[in-house]
């Protein structure tokens, strides 16, 4: 290879490596001592996230998606960015470096980095929905029980904030998910917050239909200051039927599937099996016939 493909080589590699030595730099002055002039402001990487997810719709999506996986903290999402973020460079740099150990032309080596690295981020992306999705799911599966535990709670007499602390304190191996969600809002209204906007912040970072009614039903028991067990048995109703129902549409899907099997694999050897013998003796009466 030439001298200016060398150049190019270099300054590709300096491209991909240099967000993760931004990440690593502002994670270790994020992680150190604060300053001792307590007079200035400090402004670290957590406010820089939050700039970015105030004015990027992208990053914002991004961070509701690492919000429904589980991800919860500034803390948590951004380390979990830099480990895939690093892991896809790491997998394009080898791929470009494996192309050039090849002897590949440098138009080979630069678009073998780039595509392995848009896939490896492709990947990650996929990877993460798909355990926001189970997630969201496995709040789904759990509204049921939580709905009849906040229930047997509120005829006892017990306040909202008490209910869900009991909640999450008792159902957090049967309904593990909910608890982990639950706990999130109870501590944010132990430390001074109010119901509603604890309960508003929780309704809007979930997708999980059931579990955001059930959470829209307390909020506005929260505001009123009325009753719920009417409202959540009418929700435990409302959500049986719509269980009963996807079941419905599965076993119809799964009748829809298994009858496209029988007609592609189980029809034509039915019809072998039919007509095979009348088609034999007609082809021998046509031979005793000729002969």
């Amino acid at each position: 290879m030439e001298t200016q493909h060398y150049f190019f080589i270099f300054g590709a590699l300096i491209l991909c490596t240099a967000p993760v030595l931004l990440l690593a730099t502002a994670h270790v002055s994020g992680g150190s001592e604060p300053d001792k002039n307590s007079g200035k402001l400090e402004f670290g990487r957590h406010d820089t996230w939050r700039m970015l997810r105030e004015e990027n719709t992208h990053i914002a999506s991004l961070s509701q998606l690492l919000r429904r996986a589980g991800l919860f903290t500034t803390q948590e999402q951004l380390r979990t960015l830099s480990i895939s973020l690093t892991f896809c460079i790491a997998t394009g740099l080898t791929a470009g470096a494996y192309a050039a150990i090849r002897g590949l032309p440098i138009s080979q080596i630069l678009g073998a980095t780039l595509v392995t690295f848009v896939v490896s981020v492709f990947l990650a992306y996929k990877l993460l929905k798909n355990n926001a999705e189970e997630r969201q799911a496995a709040l789904e599966k759990e509204s049921m029980m939580l709905i009849q535990t906040t229930r047997m709670l509120w005829r006892v007499g017990l306040s909202l904030p008490k209910s869900l602390g009991i909640i999450c304190e008792q159902l957090a191996e049967l309904s593990p998910t909910c608890s982990k969600e639950l706990s999130l809002a109870a501590n944010k209204i132990e430390s001074g917050q109010s119901q509603e906007e604890a309960l508003y912040e929780l309704i809007n970072s979930c997708s999980a239909e059931g579990f955001k009614e059930y959470l829209i039903v307390i909020r506005q028991q929260s505001v009123t200051g009325g009753s719920i067990d009417k409202s959540l048995d009418e929700l435990y109703k409302l959500l049986q039927t719509r269980r009963r129902l996807g079941l419905q549409e599965q076993v119809n899907k799964l009748s829809g599937k298994m009858s496209l099997v029988m007609m592609i694999f189980l029809f034509p050897a039915l019809l072998l099996f039919v007509a095979a013998p009348g088609l034999f003796s007609m082809v021998q009466s046509l031979n005793t016939l000729n002969g």
